[in-house]
């Protein structure tokens, strides 16, 4: 089982705001010293962690409703305001993504060296050990606290790794008197990055249109264990790797009395959680089998 949704919630918050200030700093950096450096890849590298930036304070702001209870306007919860937050990382990963080839196609036609010296191989170096420390902490958070949107935005992360490595990679070319490495490589960058950006946009359709969670013969295994259940319907699931919702039919002794029944039904219940925490409500339809 996952934590109460209080804790998740402030937990959420605190790996968010944490790495705000992490992309805040590493896109500052890359920024100015890219313009110092004439580096036109470092500083697109500078505004793409700028746009993770941004994607962090949507989290934040998303994961003050995403958790909240359900009420009359939501009865099912908030689950999917988190979901629709994870649709925006996708957006932005291709905008990222057609920003990289703009500039990269910009470099080729002007095929100017930038003046790249220590510090932009030292704020790089900087920036690829955060990525790494903040891909591994959001994605370790994400899997802990069956966060939809963290998941998303560890990918986003490790999006910004490989956008590091191209970078460094322009830079031995400009070293080598190769200005054109820069525009090879930062296309290569943006089609990643856009895979990436699609990947997210599915899985998070998949959420928002009620695809199937998990397949319901192997919930079909876990009701006809549980001792009463003589068949079953109708195994329906919906929402997201964080909160599954479940509902199904059935069928038990028409004999059994309401009390009977009703602990038939929470014995399904706690079966189907116990072997998928991730499963946050079952809705049980009974239905008699007359003898």
């Amino acid at each position: 089982m996952g934590p109460p949704p209080d804790v998740a919630r402030a937990a959420v918050k605190r790996v968010l705001w944490t790495t705000l200030v992490l992309n805040l700093l590493v896109s500052a950096a890359k920024i100015a010293v890219g313009t110092v450096s004439g580096s036109m890849s470092m500083v697109a590298d500078g505004y793409h962690s700028l746009v993770d930036g941004i994607n962090n304070v949507v989290g934040i702001v998303v994961a003050s409703f995403a958790y909240a209870p359900p009420d009359a306007g939501h009865p099912y919860g908030h689950r999917k305001f988190e979901t629709a937050a994870t649709v925006l990382i996708g957006l932005a990963l291709l905008s990222v993504a057609y920003h990289v080839v703009s500039e990269a196609l910009s470099s080729v036609s002007s095929a100017r060296l930038p003046a790249v010296g220590r510090l932009n191989w030292v704020v790089m170096g900087l920036t690829l050990a955060v990525n790494l420390l903040v891909a591994w902490y959001e994605a370790r958070e994400g899997r802990r606290l069956g966060s939809a949107y963290l998941l998303a935005d560890a990918a986003h992360t490790r999006s910004d790794i490989y956008v590091t490595l191209g970078v460094v990679a322009s830079f031995a070319g400009a070293r080598a008197g190769l200005p054109w490495v820069d525009g090879i490589v930062a296309v290569g960058i943006a089609a990643f990055i856009a895979v990436m950006g699609v990947q997210i946009l599915v899985g998070s359709f998949h959420t928002l249109t009620d695809r199937a969670v998990i397949p319901p013969e192997r919930l079909g295994t876990l009701c006809l264990a549980v001792p009463g259940v003589e068949s079953f319907r109708d195994i329906r699931t919906r929402g997201g790797p964080g909160a599954v919702y479940v509902d199904l039919v059935a069928f038990v002794d028409g004999t059994l009395s309401l009390r009977e029944a009703h602990d038939v039904a929470d014995a399904i219940e706690a079966a189907l959680m116990q072997r998928h925490p991730e499963i946050v409500d079952v809705v049980v339809h009974l239905e008699p089998v007359e003898r």
